[in-house]
């Protein structure tokens, strides 16, 4: 499957290269429901029955913003997802991309776009320019790089029946 396109006005791009295959990197992607090693989420934990798959959801706490939810609506086994974001602040309408693709035998790379609309008018155009933007702008790699970590280590989510690194 190609990448889908997202239809957000905004978008914040991050990408970076894994020192893994991507069946590895896909086993730490696809565990929708728990994000809580992602710099910033403070709790996360699934809404529903469906854990992964176009459906599933999560709720997930964001150290500083409040709480969203997050549901999957493309799902693309082994290569990727997307999934719409509820409103956070002057953002609506937002969705992100992540994408895996194989770049050597053992490397492959992930890309993530967030796309976003903005609401409030002239006030949530402030707020954007002035707090959400550079939040977006420095998370968001910050968060492809966890996930670089973790695939990289081994850490896999126990409840997926893979092994998990112990410190």
């Amino acid at each position: 499957m190609n990448k889908p396109s997202l239809s957000g006005k905004y978008q914040v791009n991050a990408s970076i290269d894994i020192n893994a295959p991507i069946d590895k990197a896909w086993k730490v992607l696809r565990d929708f429901t728990d994000v809580t090693w992602a710099p910033g989420v403070k709790a996360s934990h699934a809404i529903g029955k469906n854990e992964m798959g176009i459906g599933a959801g999560r709720h997930c706490t964001l150290d500083g913003f409040g709480e969203i939810d997050e549901y999957i609506t493309t799902w693309s086994e082994g290569e990727g997802f997307v999934y719409s974001v509820t409103p956070l602040g002057p953002l609506h309408n937002a969705s992100s991309r992540w994408w895996l693709s194989q770049t050597t035998n053992n490397r492959c790379k992930l890309d993530v776009v967030f796309s976003y609309d903005l609401r409030f008018s002239f006030l949530g155009q402030l707020m954007h320019a002035l707090i959400m933007r550079k939040k977006l702008e420095t998370s968001l790699p910050q968060t492809v790089a966890a996930v670089k970590t973790r695939v990289e280590a081994g850490v896999i989510n126990a409840d997926m029946g893979e092994p998990q690194l112990t410190t």
